[in-house]
């Protein structure tokens, strides 16, 4: 049999006063500083890019800075443009979703190494090798690529990210408890074909969540149970070369909004951990209680109108989600609910 390649990071590094200890991180790792391509936004320039390139230029490594403005293809052919330009021997991308699927994505297509470190936890995408791209329409688009060379995660900085973003990391964390059971009814039904470990992977850290006795999102032992479980996640991905084991109907749905209601003022991992309320009870998933009761716990904003969205739109959204990666099966396409029962589930749920 063909032996596979499975491409994962070669490092992760979490704990408290990472950026200060860059360079000697980078050392250890034996990841040369010549040049260094730093990409941020404004906020993550004032947040850790500056004392990531303050850290580097003390190790008299050579920095440039660029600013990423949006996670589309023109932001990506722009970062492109840039590395060729400078030619870098490492890029490091700071800061959160947006930043990191750019950074990502350009650094593969360019052949440069990548190291990623966020700003805060708000998806799993800070190890996978998924990048969530917009194209030309503004609709998002999943990418496959590399994982990032290596992962440096400082708890110092990410404790202090605005905390809806931490809560939307906990709802694309818990989400994958239903993209995971439809990952299993798609190997059931259709014969998909999926790792075991894999998803045992991605599930592990939305159950350590739930698990998890501490219920501050900011305190310090959350957000390295956190980190782990969408270091999971990403690794998961990595196992599988696809999304798979992390994205289900409730991405669907999610994506769906997104194509159809672009004024929702809801982020990805909000929008993700609302529809998971809903799928899980298509699913009869049995984990569904324990996932409303966490959510209430620690505040998560499980109501449709938090996301600007009505009932009727987001039946809409529902009905619409089986034209999202229509070859990905999930309870969805296994049930096909009609309108009546996914209004009941709504009302059944207090969405």
């Amino acid at each position: 049999m063909p032996q596979k390649t499975i491409a994962l990071p070669r490092f992760i590094d979490l704990g408290m006063r990472k950026i200060a200890d860059l360079a000697a991180i980078l050392a250890h790792h034996r990841v040369k500083l010549e040049t260094v391509l730093i990409l941020c936004d404004e906020n993550t320039a004032e947040i850790a890019g500056n004392a990531v390139i303050s850290a580097l230029r003390e190790a008299e490594a050579v920095t440039c800075r660029y600013f990423v403005v949006n996670s589309d293809d023109r932001n990506v052919r722009d970062v492109m443009q840039a590395i060729r330009k400078q030619r870098p021997g490492l890029v490091i991308g700071v800061g959160g979703g947006k930043v990191l699927d750019v950074a990502k994505l350009a650094a593969a297509r360019t052949a440069t190494m990548f190291i990623s470190i966020p700003t805060t936890l708000s998806n799993d995408g800070i190890a996978s090798p998924v990048a969530v791209i917009k194209d030309r329409q503004n609709i998002p688009v999943s990418h496959i690529t590399l994982p990032p060379f290596g992962v440096i995660i400082d708890i110092d900085i990410v404790k202090r990210a605005p905390r809806r973003h931490l809560i939307a990391g906990v709802g694309d964390l818990i989400s994958n408890l239903s993209a995971v059971f439809d990952a299993r009814l798609a190997h059931e039904k259709q014969g998909e074909k999926i790792s075991t470990h894999a998803l045992e992977l991605a599930g592990s850290g939305g159950k350590h969540l739930l698990d998890l006795p501490e219920s501050a999102v900011e305190d310090p032992a959350f957000l390295r149970e956190l980190a782990h479980g969408l270091i999971r996640s990403g690794f998961a991905m990595c196992l599988c070369g696809t999304s798979r084991p992390a994205s289900g109907s409730e991405h669907k749905i999610s994506h769906s909004i997104d194509h159809l209601f672009p004024s929702s003022n809801g982020l990805h991992g909000e929008q993700a951990g609302i529809a998971t309320l809903f799928t899980m009870a298509l699913q009869h998933n049995e984990r569904l209680e324990s996932v409303r009761a966490f959510y209430e716990k620690i505040g998560f904003p499980g109501k449709l109108d938090y996301l600007n969205l009505s009932r009727a739109d987001f039946v809409r959204a529902v009905l619409n989600a089986t034209r999202i990666r229509p070859d990905r099966f999930t309870v969805l396409e296994h049930k096909r609910p009609a309108r009546r029962e996914i209004e009941a589930i709504i009302a059944e749920l207090s969405l």
